[in-house]
């Protein structure tokens, strides 16, 4: 078993913790607590996210049918981590506003990166029904 997840976990709560006690002195730094912490996670992830997308494209070099699809797929999962790590931090913020709109923005942009496969679907299903 990977050891990884209880180091992640410990330095989640030492930053939980130390951002208590900043909001009980300084609440306005306490944000910085919190970003730090998110980012060390971030990078101590880095390295198996890296293996992820090796692993990806050793996919993406296999297969043969829908490849055209796999770079729309992999921007959509990329979009929707994003906007919601985002807005999670903006929610940690107390700035629920701003994270209702990125995750609006987050689901635009899916949207909108998915609009060729849709597109592909409905040709597929008109060639498909008798004239």
């Amino acid at each position: 078993m990977d050891m990884d997840i209880f180091r992640i976990a410990a330095i989640g709560l030492c930053g939980v913790v130390t951002a208590s006690m900043v909001k009980g002195y300084k609440p306005e730094f306490a944000i910085y607590v919190v970003i730090t912490t998110v980012l060390v996670i971030f990078i101590m992830i880095l390295n198996k996210l890296t293996y992820v997308f090796e692993f990806l494209g050793d996919i993406y070099n296999q297969i043969t049918y829908g490849r055209n699809f796999f770079p729309i797929i992999l921007k959509v999962l990329a979009v929707a981590y994003i906007a919601d790590f985002t807005a999670q931090i903006c929610k940690d913020s107390g700035e629920a506003a701003i994270a209702g709109k990125v995750e609006l923005a987050g689901k635009v942009l899916i949207f909108y990166l998915a609009i060729p496969v849709i597109m592909s679907v409905m040709e597929l299903i008109n060639k498909m029904l008798p004239s």
